[in-house]
Formats: C-alpha cells, sequence, structure tokens
C-alpha cells in the first residue's frame, strides 16, 4: 500500500485531532478546567471524520458494516455524491480519545455526514472537482467534566473555534438527564476535492495530482464510485466510504 492510498483517512484524522486540541486548549486554559477535545469527520468525517477522510451517514452504528472492498474499475464520467458511511467504533475512538483522560464517561452522541457535490472525470486523464462533506457530531460533557461551568459558557468557549478546521458553528444544550450534563453539537465542512486537474488510477488507487486529500482506494459498481478509506492499524479493514452516482 503506497503512502498516497492512506490521504483521505490521513487527512480525516489529522482535522479530528487538530479539532479536540482546539476545544482542549480552549477548555482547559483560565481558572477553572474543563474537558474537551477534536474531529474529522473528522469529520469527520473525518473524520471524519475521518479516514476521512471520515465519511458518515447518519453516523452509522456499531457494528455496522461500512464500504465494499477496493475493485478499481473505469471512472470516466461524471458523478454526483449521494451517500456516505463511517465505521462508527473508529469515529468514537478519533473523537473521544483525547476527551477520556481526563473525562472517563464523555460520550459520543448523534452523528451526521452528508457528502455534497460534483466530480467529473475525463477519458484524457483531466478532472474538475466541488466535493465537499457537511457534517455534524454531538458529545455530551457529564457535569463533573465541566465543574463550575454551565452550557452557556462552554458554547462561549467553544465559539472561538468556529472558522477553523472546517467548523462552522457550535451550540450546547444542557440536559436533565444525565443531571447537570452538557450535549455540544459542532457543525463542519470538509473540503474534499475542489479543485481542477489531473488524475490517475493504478488498480485500486485513485490519485488527483492537485487534489491529495481526495487520494484512496476506489471500486466503481455499475452506476456508483465509492471513495474508501482504510482503517489506519491494519490497512485492510474498511472503516468509510462516499458514494457517488454517475450522471
Amino acid at each position: 500500500m503506497t503512502a498516497q492510498s492512506v490521504d483521505r483517512r490521513t487527512r480525516g484524522r489529522r482535522l479530528a485531532r487538530d479539532w479536540w486540541k482546539s476545544q482542549e486548549n480552549r477548555l482547559t486554559s483560565g481558572a477553572t478546567r474543563a474537558t474537551v477535545p477534536h474531529m474529522k469527520v473528522g469529520l469527520l468525517i473525518a473524520a471524519v471524520l475521518a479516514g476521512v477522510a471520515a465519511w458518515g451517514c447518519g453516523g452509522g452504528s456499531p457494528g455496522e458494516k461500512c464500504g465494499v472492498a477496493p475493485c478499481g474499475g473505469d471512472v470516466v464520467g461524471s458523478w454526483t455524491a449521494t451517500s456516505s458511511c463511517i465505521d462508527r467504533a473508529t469515529l468514537e475512538k478519533d473523537i473521544l480519545t483525547g476527551l477520556k483522560g481526563n473525562c472517563p464517561t464523555v460520550s459520543l452522541d448523534e452523528v451526521t455526514m452528508t457528502p455534497r457535490g460534483t466530480l467529473s472525470m475525463n477519458a484524457d486523464m483531466t478532472f474538475t472537482g466541488a466535493l465537499d462533506v457537511d457534517a455534524t457530531f454531538a458529545i455530551v460533557y457529564p457535569a463533573a467534566c465541566i465543574t463550575n461551568q454551565s452550557c452557556v459558557i462552554v458554547e462561549q468557549t467553544l465559539q472561538s473555534t468556529v472558522g477553523t478546521n472546517g467548523i462552522t458553528a457550535v451550540s450546547c444544550v444542557s440536559n436533565t438527564v444525565p443531571a447537570g450534563s452538557c450535549t455540544c453539537t459542532t457543525e463542519l465542512t470538509l473540503d474534499v476535492i475542489n479543485t481542477s486537474g489531473t488524475y490517475a488510477t493504478s488498480g485500486t488507487m485513485l490519485t488527483f495530482a492537485e487534489a491529495p486529500g481526495g487520494n484512496g482506494p476506489y471500486c466503481v459498481q455499475g452506476s456508483s464510485l465509492h471513495l474508501v478509506g482504510y482503517d489506519s492499524a491494519t490497512m485492510t479493514r474498511i472503516i468509510s466510504d462516499l458514494v457517488m452516482t454517475k450522471q
């Protein structure tokens, strides 16, 4: 497996790490300490997102199978993003690992990742892409993790992350169950391929010279193009799949 094959996954996970680092730095600064970290989608999805690129469809469910095996195929044509999926267990690990060191009971709630846009690939090996993933993910912070801070204060603190790492909005609400807990939802847009240039295929690998964030394994099945992401630990387990339909 070449270094290019992990670009989608690595990019999403780096976005996730950057996100939680920024959150943790903001919530742990000052006289009082709260605990909050990252995404990618995730991001994303990566994350997220992740091998995102980490892509997700409603975030996926634990144990839910995501994606198809890379198979290569003819990518020439005009494609429109239609759906995506992500391995939720991997996403939880990516997003919550940094948090659990200080707050073992923090949890990941609802996750959505919705791809949008188009990708045109021509027979002369040129491409034009306008492809993004809109993602949201919610984290539940127990009262013990936000000592002396209301959800209003937590939200105000996290608002400073808007405009970084693709984050477009952050909102927090207080919960009665668990009592005193706070659920904070982050909205972000992951840039996948938004340029023109040249592409190449080799076996089951698809690469974009001007958009390395879109590099990775792929599979064409009928009228569907799957952009697949692998788990970084095994490089064999599929953790994400962005699906495009031929027009």
